[in-house]
């Protein structure tokens, strides 16, 4: 009798392990959708993804803090302690079973959470590029290009910085802080609507990070939440780069996954915006990535190009570096590493490297305005 009960627990937690079938069926499913981009572009990513992740990312937005923060809290603090809960019991009872019984758990959350993830998510990997869907002519480009594009960066730079406000130590700020760009950023894609359709559409908020200051350790300053549908923004960090890192997970909420892809989003949302503020941040953005790739390909031109920067704009820049230097520890290395492991196994083969990509649409978008 006592056999038959054991018999009878155990067959309720041991099918939960056949739930790890699902990474496998997961993985082939996001396959057969990368042999057709335009049926993932058209039938899932404007299709299925939107119609699902609207309505969740709408309903989580009527709650004024991160839902997924807070699950992620609750699930880092509870996880080890019912471990060691766990683990002192069976200890105690000698029923090791009851730590079985809690591995099934786990592989049941994870399976579903693999699976969930991968069908509400990851599958926007395999999308048309966005220069294709936006009719971005991409070509080779020459150094003299790059210097070309960073000029006018530059230029178009210092001309906005001089339109937005200073603080008392001359370093750009926003009246109403954080809380006033979270609350306007919509408006930067309602004006791309028109020229981009596929960038329309109403989903929640941006939400502020609770524990902001320690998600600056990482360097990791914007998290989209893909089973949220939810934006979540670091508000600690300098203001001048709160509005490009917003419109950038906002982008994510639009089904752009590739990180590259959102980064020059966020920068023609940020143009598009109607205040000064945003155009700065979103063009500070640009302006860094490219200089970066200039200063790849030839350093000599990048500091002379960096000599046209303006006083304003260096205070910024200044009070960037100061911030970040604080925060270049073994967490950020921790970090950088599952970024660039995450962003690898989503085929993104370059890493943290393919942000740099961005550079081509810009230099593309630059072209094509100065033929």
């Amino acid at each position: 009798m006592r056999t038959k009960n054991i018999t009878g627990k155990n067959k309720k937690y041991k099918w939960k392990f056949f739930l790890l079938g699902l990474i496998p069926l997961a993985i082939l499913i996001r396959r057969l959708m990368a042999l057709s981009p335009d049926f993932t572009e058209y039938i899932y990513s404007r299709g299925v993804y939107k119609y699902v992740m609207q309505p969740v990312s709408l309903l989580t937005g009527l709650f004024p803090f991160s839902v997924a923060e807070f699950v992620l809290i609750f699930l880092v603090v509870y996880t080890p302690v019912r471990l060691i809960y766990i683990t002192i019991k069976a200890i105690r009872s000698r029923k090791w079973s009851i730590l079985l019984q809690f591995t099934a758990n786990v592989v049941l959350v994870g399976s579903l959470w693999f699976f969930i993830q991968v069908m509400v998510w990851n599958i926007n990997y395999e999308r048309l590029p966005f220069s294709e869907i936006a009719k971005i002519d991409i070509q080779e480009s020459s150094v003299d290009d790059l210097e070309a594009l960073c000029r006018y960066l530059v230029d178009k730079t210092n001309e906005l910085r001089e339109q937005v406000e200073e603080d008392e130590h001359g370093i750009m700020t926003v009246k109403g802080g954080y809380k006033s760009i979270l609350k306007r950023a919509q408006a930067g894609f309602d004006s791309l609507e028109a020229k981009y359709p596929f960038l329309g559409g109403k989903y929640g908020p941006p939400k502020p990070v609770l524990l902001s200051r320690l998600m600056s350790h990482s360097n990791i300053i914007g998290i989209y939440s893909c089973l949220s549908g939810e934006a979540n923004i670091d508000v600690d960090i300098p203001i001048v780069a709160i509005a490009s890192t917003t419109l950038h997970e906002m982008a994510h909420q639009r089904g752009f996954a590739r990180e590259d892809e959102a980064n020059y989003i966020s920068y023609i949302a940020c143009m598009a915006h109607p205040d000064a503020d945003f155009k700065y941040s979103g063009c500070v953005m640009a302006l860094q990535y490219s200089m970066n790739a200039l200063y790849s390909e030839n350093p000599d031109r990048y500091f002379a190009v960096s000599k046209n920067y303006g006083p304003g704009y260096l205070r910024d820049l200044e009070a960037e570096r100061a911030y970040w230097k604080q925060f270049q520890g073994i967490t950020k290395k921790v970090a950088d590493k599952m970024n660039d492991t995450y962003l690898k196994l989503n085929g993104e083969t370059d890493g943290v490297r393919s942000y740099g990509r961005m550079v081509d649409l810009l230099l593309a978008e630059f072209k094509e305005f100065n033929q």
